[in-house]
């Protein structure tokens, strides 16, 4: 069992370490494989304070290899073989910092010196120089945790930013709702007045529009900026109409196939939703199942049904996966727990 432990303790370094080095926030979801969240390597990163940490980092290492009771010589062996992940990961902020600035992404992040206490939090996204918007947190987070990593890992699948258009993917990150969000959006240059929101509804099957107190609150509009700030209630899609329009929702209404059992020699397996305005001439829909986009979505020329391709090996962890349905810009609608993988 010890000697399966240390092997799975190195495998995880080796796969981390790859995956901060070499595709380290803003690749494609299948670029992002990190170690599972029951792995030792998060009870190791857990008592760092920071990837740079590497005196916690190296005491962490030494204290497991110690604990799994070699004698002196073979600890000393363990440790020379282990202890190079320390200074691998220390890398880790400088070329996550590099990857986002190239997307676009400002973040007060890297102005932390503890990532398990990360306070004044925000992302912005930019493009040609531009603000498009911006999520704020005024709650502190843990970011030495596989959730908050899983969520940097895949921040841009997770975060998108359109013009008048800003969602985060509540179904995969549900807990932070807790942590005080607030959303800007930037460049509302074609409104004269404050525009309307529509949100996706908290059960996550439907657009409407937004009712403060109930949606949304902290509303606040500058004209002279043409920025609208405010804090959601749940997390999903808000969109910005102008005043008084109406607004074709999306709506959810089935999703099959809602059990799927896996295997391994299959390349694929299809997930079907009915539904309603899943589809706009000229813009792509999206559909995302937990952190995976589909490899192909198939439309109905009326946006009532779509059908999305995922492959069979990125599911070889059983249990729910929530989906997400997505015309950028348009809209947003979700369904938790809309599939069983088993």
């Amino acid at each position: 069992m010890r000697q399966k432990q240390k092997r799975a303790i190195l495998a995880s370094i080796a796969i981390f370490a790859m995956v901060v080095m070499a595709a380290p926030v803003m690749a494609e979801p299948s670029d992002h494989e990190m170690p599972a969240e029951d792995d030792i390597f998060w009870t190791l990163f857990a008592q760092m304070t920071h990837p740079t940490d590497t005196s916690g980092c190296t005491t962490a290492v030494t204290n497991y290899v110690n604990g799994l009771g070699y004698d002196a010589e073979r600890t000393q062996a363990e440790l020379q073989g282990m202890l190079g992940f320390c200074t691998g990961i220390a890398g880790m902020p400088a070329d996550m910092q590099s990857s986002m600035v190239a997307e676009g992404v400002e973040t007060s992040l890297f102005s932390n010196s503890n990532w398990h206490s990360v306070t004044g939090l925000y992302f912005q996204k930019s493009e040609n120089g531009l603000p498009m918007g911006r999520i704020s947190f005024n709650q502190t987070i843990d970011f030495m945790t596989y959730r908050f990593f899983n969520f940097m890992n895949n921040f841009g699948n997770l975060v998108q930013f359109n013009d008048g258009y800003i969602s985060l993917n509540a179904a995969m990150v549900p807990e932070m709702v807790n942590y005080g969000a607030s959303f800007t959006m930037y460049g509302l240059d074609q409104f004269s007045e404050q525009p309307d929101i529509y949100v996706t509804a908290e059960n996550g099957r439907q657009m409407k529009k937004a009712v403060e107190g109930v949606d949304l609150s902290d509303l606040s509009w500058n004209s002279a900026e043409k920025s609208l700030t405010f804090t959601p209630e749940h997390f999903s899609a808000f969109r910005v109409v102008q005043k008084g329009s109406k607004v074709k929702s999306m709506k959810i209404t089935s999703v099959t196939k809602r059990n799927i059992r896996y295997n391994a020699r299959k390349n694929d397996f299809k997930i079907k939703v009915k539904g309603r305005n899943l589809r706009k001439a000229g813009v792509g829909t999206s559909c995302t199942l937990g952190f995976e986009h589909a490899q192909a979505v198939r439309t109905s020329s009326n946006g009532k049904r779509i059908i999305c391709t995922f492959e069979m090996a990125d599911f070889s962890t059983l249990g729910y996966y929530p989906l997400a349905v997505s015309v950028p810009g348009i809209g947003e609608v979700t369904r938790v727990n809309a599939v069983r993988m088993r």
